[in-house]
């Protein structure tokens, strides 16, 4: 059941609840009231009784009297009179006043009060009898018109309280039905999907966190984007810096390697072993070589383990490999026994920072000296690698990439990435807080 028909089923609920209670307990005062009403009827019917027979021995004609003493409870609402000769019949009865539409005989039963008739022998020596009896079927009737009034009353008073009950809170659960709409369509529609912030107090704190939440996940799938772009930037970087190497570094070994075997070939057919010795040599020269190189490229190729290898293996590895490729640039490493007390879970973003920051101080500057430090501060942990010598021409290509690369690193362990630029070079330093071990955790 949906939460309107639960609200409306509840708020009828009570209304016959307290309907009930209400008439039972006016319906219990109304017995009470009419029984007493009845019993001050009968009363005042005795008295008149006795007083007429008291006069009854002297008159002249008794018959008559009587009769004129039944004919006064004529009409009468609460009381009617008849007298009854010994054998039970009845010889003279009132006209009491009954109502047009009597009530359900249900309804008579109730309400009817336990009220007796009232006998009083007639002194004329006849042996009659004069009962008065209660009768509350005109009151009881009224009653039940009155009631009957009222329950239509009610029901009009309910149905109407009932539909603009329907009414306000359909109203009232509109936005719900937009923000339901909006929770839907938030995805397929790249989440631009707003809602208005309007309705009950109550529900702006549900649109706002929602409409905060779109924009927010807005801006997460923006920057996701310019990632995914990013990232296939730098594959395309990486892809034809490989090529390079395997082109430079791979490339003239294999074509000395086939001009050495063709040599040992031509040697050979001519009976000219002595050569053949020193061309062996230079081929398996070119093989190691092509092997180290080989090895190389499948190390910048596989993932780094800083977590594993440790942070400061990791970065003596990379030292060693650009100190072979620009062996006239200085690097200095600070470590200061970093594996001691870098979170593993930061090792790995602490080590995509140097790696980054040294690629791109060797690509875009003329660097003379390269300083990396991981050190711990009084709030935490830096990085820093600092750069020495004059930057590079720009060229063609889209810069930042890297740069943002890193920034999405540390920005996603709770730290900060800052670059101090300097007329000799620049210093790229990365701060990571107390929190970050529990936020990459």
């Amino acid at each position: 059941m949906s939460l309107r028909g639960r609200v409306i089923a509840l708020v009828a609920l009570m209304l016959v609840v307290s309907v009930s209670v209400y008439v039972a307990i006016s319906w219990n005062g109304a017995r009470r009231h009419l029984a007493a009403e009845l019993g001050a009827a009968r009363t005042g019917g005795l008295q008149t009784v006795r007083s007429a027979f008291e006069d009854l021995p002297r008159s002249d004609h008794p018959q008559r009297d009587l009769r004129q003493l039944v004919a006064t409870f004529d009409g009468n609402r609460h009381v009617s009179a008849a007298i009854l000769d010994r054998s039970g019949q009845v010889r003279i009865a009132s006209l009491a006043a009954m109502p047009r539409q009597p009530a359900p005989a249900w309804f008579r039963a109730l309400l009817r009060p336990d009220l007796n008739l009232v006998a009083i022998d007639v002194p004329d020596g006849s042996g009659d009898v004069l009962k008065l009896r209660p009768e509350p079927a005109s009151d009881i009737a009224a009653l039940w018109s009155a009631t009957l009034s009222a329950a239509g009353v009610f029901a009009i008073a309910a149905v109407l309280g009932l539909v603009l009950i329907y009414w306000v809170i359909g109203r009232a659960l509109a936005p719900l039905d937009d923000l339901s709409r909006a929770l839907a369509a938030i995805g397929p529609s790249g989440y631009r999907e707003r809602v208005r912030e309007e309705g009950p107090p109550e529900l702006h704190s549900l649109q706002h966190g929602f409409n905060a939440m779109a924009e927010r996940l807005a801006e997460i799938d923006e920057r996701n984007r310019a990632l995914e772009g990013q990232l296939l930037t730098i594959q395309d970087e990486e892809r034809a810096e490989i090529a390079r190497d395997l082109h430079d570094e791979i490339g003239p070994h294999l074509f000395a390697v086939a001009l050495d075997a063709e040599m040992i070939g031509r040697s050979v057919n001519r009976g000219e072993t002595q050569s053949v010795q020193d061309q062996v040599h230079s081929i398996q020269g070119a093989v190691s070589h092509m092997q180290r190189q080989v090895r190389e490229l499948i190390a910048r190729l596989r993932p780094t383990r800083a977590a594993e290898l440790g942070l400061e293996a990791a970065i003596g590895d990379l030292v060693t490999f650009w100190q072979a490729r620009q062996p006239e640039t200085q690097f200095l490493s600070h470590l200061q026994g970093a594996d001691a007390y870098v979170p593993e879970r930061l090792r790995d973003v602490i080590y995509r920072v140097v790696q980054e920051s040294v690629a791109n101080a060797l690509r875009h500057a003329e660097t003379t000296q390269l300083s990396i430090a991981v050190a711990k501060t009084g709030k935490g942990l830096a990085v820093t690698v600092a750069n020495l010598g004059a930057p590079k021409p720009r060229s063609g290509e889209i810069p930042g990439l890297g740069l943002a690369s890193m920034r999405e690193r540390v920005h996603a362990t709770g730290g900060t990435l800052s670059i101090d630029r300097a007329s000799g070079g620049w210093t790229v330093t990365a701060r990571f807080g107390p929190e970050a071990e529990q936020m990459v955790a």
